[in-house]
């Protein structure tokens, strides 16, 4: 299947066009909201990622109702975009995880999906040598972060849609693989931990 995915139209890909992200995008910042409680509409926070910005649903802060503006609540194909600390990552709100908002260290990128795919950017930005320009603009302070205007600048490369599209796949079968890969490690190191404990009783 991987290897029928990547042949994604080369020739195509030969004339596809560059376009900063401010001209295909709006950006909002997450929400910063002191008073949270056990229920209500889930608050995400980078704890609730692991470090390929799969969503581990371990929320556990929440929102009460009254305290939601108009606009707060994401919508399904937001972008977050984590603007400050030691690791930046993308990921696409997904309705499936329930109602959320985003904290204030996340980004919300909503895209024009007529020229790119949510999920093709979130493919871009997750990329390591997106990583290494957002590394590098972010570099001299104790806390990197990433201003506005940096993200605005990011250079996305525009294929057709479809080629979008198949990328995505590619990409999706790629995390699939990598949460399979986490889990069983994490399955051996919980085994390994049993033995050990039974050696020392």
């Amino acid at each position: 299947m991987i290897f029928a995915l990547l042949n994604l139209k080369i020739s195509t890909m030969n004339y596809y066009i560059i376009k900063k992200l401010k001209d295909i995008s709006s950006f909002a910042f997450g929400n910063h909201i002191s008073d949270l409680g056990n229920e209500g509409v889930k608050y995400l926070q980078v704890k609730n990622f692991d470090e390929y910005g799969s969503f581990l649903d371990n929320v556990e802060q929440f929102v009460a109702y009254d305290e939601i503006g108009r606009n707060g609540l994401l919508n399904e194909g937001d972008i977050l975009f984590v603007g400050k600390g030691m690791k930046f990552f993308a990921y696409k709100y997904d309705r499936r995880i329930g109602e959320a908002l985003a904290s204030s260290i996340f980004y919300i990128i909503r895209v024009d999906q007529s020229e790119i795919l949510p999920d093709y950017l979130v493919c871009l930005l997750n990329h390591p040598k997106s990583m290494t320009y957002f590394n590098g603009v972010s570099a001299g302070s104790s806390i990197p972060s990433i201003r506005k205007s940096e993200l605005g600048d990011f250079e996305v490369h525009l294929p057709p849609l479809d080629v979008q599209a198949q990328i995505v796949e590619m990409y999706l079968l790629h995390k699939q693989e990598l949460d399979m890969l986490s889990q069983l490690k994490e399955k051996k190191q919980i085994r390994f931990n049993q033995i050990i404990n039974e050696i020392l009783k």
